[in-house]
């Protein structure tokens, strides 16, 4: 009897050991826009949102990506500077111009989204924001306008 429980042990030890040793090689990748979207996204434009004075230096980006293989558009705001790991509410979204908006709001360490849409011939609009410390608590974000049409 005592063996099973060790042979069990062991194997939850293992699975828990190998999900841990699985989850950091996709967290190191997603250290960029086009890794968070994946393969064949590139970044269109970026906007950088919360400036902590302080630091002197922003606390969050957020990026329009497309990739032109299968017409998808794609938002991700990512903490970045000091905020890299730092939980606070985060937001990415993407607006194609006849639809609704698609969002992604939430606590997060690293960032929001990745957002998906398919805008191949239309005109999108995205927003992203995050919640930052600067002397108390704040939230900046950015909306673009209508753009990006192709």
């Amino acid at each position: 009897m005592r063996r099973r429980f060790y042979s069990i042990g062991m194997a939850v030890g293992l699975a828990g050991a190998m999900g841990l040793v699985g989850a950091a090689p996709a967290a190191a990748a997603a250290s960029t826009p086009e890794a968070a979207c994946g393969a064949g996204y590139k970044v269109l434009e970026s906007r950088t949102v919360g400036f902590d004075k302080s630091t002197k230096k922003p606390a969050g980006r957020v990026s329009l990506l497309y990739n032109a293989s299968n017409g998808y558009n794609c938002v991700v705001t990512m903490h970045i500077n000091g905020y890299v790991g730092f939980g606070s509410t985060t937001e990415a979204g993407i607006l194609v111009e006849g639809g609704s908006w698609k969002r992604d709001k939430g606590d997060y360490s690293y960032y929001a989204g990745p957002v998906y849409a398919y805008a191949a011939n239309k005109c999108v609009k995205y927003t992203g924001g995050i919640e930052y410390v600067d002397n108390g608590i704040f939230w900046d974000s950015y909306t673009s306008g209508f753009g990006r049409c192709g």
